[in-house]
């Protein structure tokens, strides 16, 4: 078997697992034109994340010998044409079981920062406040609040488990999940709309695609209650970031915000201005713990090589839902 990386594989402990089922072949660069040059007998073909679509029809379609395309992160839709090579009848993997631990602990670290004010008096000690401790009132801790998660892929699933060791109140909103499987796992299955309204701490994981651009606006973000926090470790264009930012100037509500709707964000965005809002840049995805997708790219080479079906191989209809952007 041959295997062809679009990059260099970082863990070299995890390359020579891979190297036991197959020659490997890592390309200094990831084009379409690069991996369509090194394609002859290439087996599977495995590609970072780039800013355009790099496995393509045309590569797929010059693959003679591939049978199984993936990425090395948690998604497919950025850098690979999925429904088409499942269509093609080859396995379409990625390394998603090694997010969700990861970003839910980073979602905890947003919410308990902004429960606590912790990033506020650390900007005000090292601003213009040398000792802002009465600045902000009372703050609360996460114990016993009631949490609502939107979407419960593996993110926020991971997300519920966190979240589920200080609370057992746990809302959820999926267009996948059976009233049984709400039960099964003890949570309480809501509207969009219910959860904005009842629930004090609201998550979004979801993944983006054309349906779900702008699915949270004016409406869900009027509906929170007073001192309710929002907090998205998901995408930026499924929330109108105008109509949110409106809303959180006028009232007293919190945002903690890890993705935006034009990244970077632009310098003149009113989010920067209020202390009502924690914001970082895109970085959930950032933990060390995140490398270990190499070593779960192994796991899944070995079950190929086996004769198994990988554990992440997608069908159609999961790969419709992945995250666009």
């Amino acid at each position: 078997m041959k295997i062809l990386f679009g990059c260099k594989i970082a863990d070299l402990d995890a390359k020579k697992r891979i190297e036991k089922h197959a020659d490997v072949v890592e390309l200094s660069e990831c084009t379409e034109e690069a991996i369509i040059a090194n394609l002859d007998g290439v087996e599977a073909l495995i590609v970072p994340y780039t800013p355009n679509v790099v496995i393509t029809k045309k590569v797929i379609d010059a693959g003679k010998s591939l049978k199984l395309v993936g990425t090395t992160y948690g998604g497919t839709r950025q850098n690979v044409e999925d429904v088409y090579a499942i269509e093609k009848g080859l396995y379409v993997i990625h390394t998603g079981p090694t997010r969700p631990r990861p970003m839910a602990e980073y979602t905890l670290g947003l919410t308990l920062s902004s429960l606590l004010e912790i990033h506020n008096y650390h900007h005000y000690m090292n601003s213009t406040e040398p000792w802002p401790r009465m600045k902000f009132g009372r703050s609360r801790i996460l114990h016993n609040r009631r949490v609502g998660i939107i979407g419960l892929g593996l993110i926020g699933r991971g997300i519920k488990e966190v979240f589920g060791m200080f609370t057992d109140d746990i809302w959820v909103r999926s267009n996948h999940m059976s009233e049984e499987e709400a039960v099964a796992i003890g949570v309480k299955k809501a509207s969009l709309n219910e959860i904005f309204e009842n629930c004090e701490i609201i998550i979004l994981a979801g993944g983006h695609v054309d349906a779900t651009t702008h699915l949270i606006g004016r409406e869900q973000f009027e509906l929170m209650q007073d001192r309710g926090l929002f907090v998205n470790i998901a995408r930026g264009k499924i929330v109108d970031e105008a109509a949110m930012a409106d809303v959180a100037s006028k009232k007293n509500i919190y945002l903690a915000l890890d993705v935006f709707e034009v990244e970077p964000l632009p310098d003149d965005s009113p989010l920067r201005q209020m202390d009502n809002v924690l914001m970082t840049p895109h970085r959930a995805n950032n933990p060390i713990e995140f490398e270990q997708r190499w070593d779960f790219l192994a796991d899944e080479f070995d079950r190929y090589a086996a004769g198994e079906k990988p554990e992440t191989a997608l069908d159609i209809k999961h790969a419709s839902v992945m995250s666009s952007s």
